[in-house]
């Protein structure tokens, strides 16, 4: 488990918030840090795995991908490295594993038609998944868990 302190939490928050506009000097106004300090600790997160990667949030039916579907689906033998190998299919937005015996999988895609939702599933079988559930999202909300360290900060 990682050791976290409160700085490093305080820093975990205000990137979560708003990391394409935070520079290290308003991060370090915001946790009471020197933007170096600031700096330093947000190189020894990402060398820690911690912080993975800095990613848009993208509205995906305004990206023209109206269908967005969650597909639910049982592993059929071994399940070595299924996750990335889903994950990996071009659409696939999220990709699930559960620890039971069905529906082990959880599936979340995007598309523009329905032909290409079916031949995903498709893709899915091909790989040893059978899907046994489709459903599609009419609406969602996604978000990061953003209140690591919120009460560290100067707005919590």
């Amino acid at each position: 488990m990682a050791d976290l302190d409160r700085d490093d939490m305080a820093i975990l928050h205000v990137l979560q918030d708003d990391a394409r506009n935070a520079t290290t000097e308003s991060i370090g106004d915001r946790v009471d840090l020197a933007s170096s300090t600031v700096a330093a600790r947000i190189n020894d997160l990402e060398e820690r795995g911690i912080i993975t990667g800095y990613t848009p949030g993208v509205d995906y039916e305004a990206a023209g991908f109206e269908h967005r579907m969650l597909l639910v689906g049982t592993m059929q033998g071994d399940d070595d490295g299924i996750v990335d190998e889903v994950a990996d299919i071009e659409n696939v937005i999220g990709v699930r594993q559960l620890l039971t015996d069905e529906d082990d999988l959880h599936i979340e895609l995007v598309s523009r038609s329905q032909e290409r939702a079916e031949e995903i599933a498709d893709d899915l079988n091909d790989l040893g998944v059978e899907v046994t559930e489709t459903s599609v999202v009419v609406a969602a909300n996604d978000r990061t868990f953003n209140h690591l360290g919120k009460k560290y900060t100067t707005d919590g």
